[in-house]
């Protein structure tokens, strides 16, 4: 039996990670039944408490997929939102094209493009939240989605109500309470014709399991119940999880908090969604990163999305590969250099020890000589005699590896004569014959 469409005062401020008023709801609207069935319901909304200050928006994309067909339904949005008086913000975007550049199928290039562009609504001060139209028979879709790709228990969450920004006020509602919502009111839509391809894996699957709900009509029930269920057991686990560390562009698990397995997946995810990636992720990428566990020190693998990790020590340090920047390459100088400085000290004032500073023979730095990041191929003369690679000089000094590429050197072609905060060379080092020299420091 259909439901009545109704959303409340009261539920949309529920289910809006904004409290505060008043409150911009943009809605995305694409022309067909369930985004107009959305934007009039919430446009009835606005209209029933105006003076408690809510209001609404209309965001459209255009994906530059279905040629003039694609146009057509754009400008229906636009006569739709002037006969319902609600302001539109409208975008066009190159979704194949994209697609090519990114090596993306065309839903996951639409998708890209079109969060973007909700994000850069919400960024911007446009509208407070994005509502999306997905129903309860989109819900049951995603979940058989999931599950057919090889889905963990979290993916069994499939979307809820409130996700970030972005709300679905309409997620408890099937397909055909929105059908019965669109006649009761007489509302014109427009059918994107590319919803009935089957070559698209969502289309494919709404029509197989159309022919399943007719067999199990209850079946929307339970797959809510299948998720709710999900939600909870990751609620749980959420709550018992040890803490990751992050670092800017790393974030770091301790390999003893990887026992349980489990609760290793969990804490994989998490590392990733700190690096901003939190989809795509399978179970191949968890088996390859909890291979690393018996790994030996430094072992490093290309994992998804731009991340790697490698096995440090008792961790596992998740990377995202940064911009080059900072010093590439300039000439030692005194002074200082982004988050270093050289300076000349006394010879009398030098206090070995402390922790403060390294101290080097100014004379024994030879013209030339400059201040770098490391690179392939340096090595470093030991105190007590030889040399050694500096990755290796590194290792015995336990210099984190996820540190070592954004420490400062000082070198002399590939010859180190010192490193920032860890230690200098044989080769400079203040003896009794040390006229002049210089305190290496990190400033903080």
């Amino acid at each position: 039996m259909a439901k009545a469409i109704e959303i409340s005062y009261k539920e949309l401020l529920d289910i809006s990670p904004v409290k505060t008023l008043p409150l911009t709801v943009g809605v995305a609207v694409s022309g067909g039944r369930d985004s107009v069935a959305l934007l009039h319901c919430l446009k009835r909304l606005e209209l029933a408490c105006e003076a408690q200050d809510v209001k609404i928006v209309a965001v459209n994309i255009e994906h530059g997929i279905r040629g003039e067909a694609s146009v057509k339904d754009s400008e229906f949005v636009r006569e739709l939102c002037a006969e319902l008086d609600v302001p539109l913000y409208s975008f066009s975007v190159d979704v194949p094209a994209f697609a090519k550049q990114k090596g993306y199928t065309l839903e996951q290039a639409g998708r890209a493009l079109r969060y973007e562009i909700f994000d850069g609504m919400t960024d911007s001060g446009k509208c407070d939240v994005i509502a999306l139209a997905h129903h309860l028979d989109d819900q049951i879709e995603t979940v058989f989605m999931r599950i057919l790709r090889g889905t963990g228990i979290r993916g069994l969450c499939a979307m809820s109500v409130t996700n970030g920004r972005y709300i679905r006020p309409l997620l408890k509602y099937s397909r055909e309470d929105i059908e019965d919502y669109i006649a009761a009111n007489g509302l014109k839509y427009v059918d994107d014709e590319s919803n009935l391809d089957t070559a698209y894996t969502r289309n494919f699957l709404r029509q197989q399991l159309g022919v399943i709900k007719r067999r199990f009509p209850e079946m929307g029930g339970a797959v809510q119940r299948l998720v709710d269920s999900a939600v909870e057991n990751e609620e749980y686990f959420e709550s018992v999880l040890p803490q990751i560390e992050v670092y800017g562009d790393e974030a770091v698990i301790k390999t003893a908090d990887c026992a349980n397995k489990a609760i290793a997946k969990r804490l994989i995810l998490k590392a990733c969604k700190a690096l901003g990636v939190s989809q795509d992720i399978e179970e191949k990428h968890y088996a390859a990163a909890l291979g690393l566990l018996c790994a030996e020190n430094g072992k490093k693998l290309d994992f998804t999305h731009g991340i790697s990790v490698h096995k440090d020590r008792d961790t596992l340090v998740f990377s995202r590969k940064k911009a080059q920047g900072g010093v590439g390459e300039i000439p030692f100088a005194m002074g200082s250099f982004d988050g270093i400085c050289v300076e000349k000290v006394d010879l009398d004032g030098i206090s070995f020890g402390t922790g403060e500073a390294l101290f080097a023979d100014l004379d024994k730095i030879p013209e030339g000589a400059v201040i770098r990041t490391r690179r392939d191929g340096d090595f470093i003369c030991k105190f007590g005699g030889g040399t050694k690679s500096l990755g290796d000089f590194l290792t015995d000094k336990k210099v984190p590896l996820r540190t070592r590429d954004s420490l400062k050197v000082i070198a002399d072609g590939s010859r180190i004569l010192a490193v920032f905060g860890v230690e200098i060379s044989a080769d400079v080092k203040i003896d009794g014959n040390t006229k002049r020299a210089v305190a290496l420091k990190i400033i903080k």
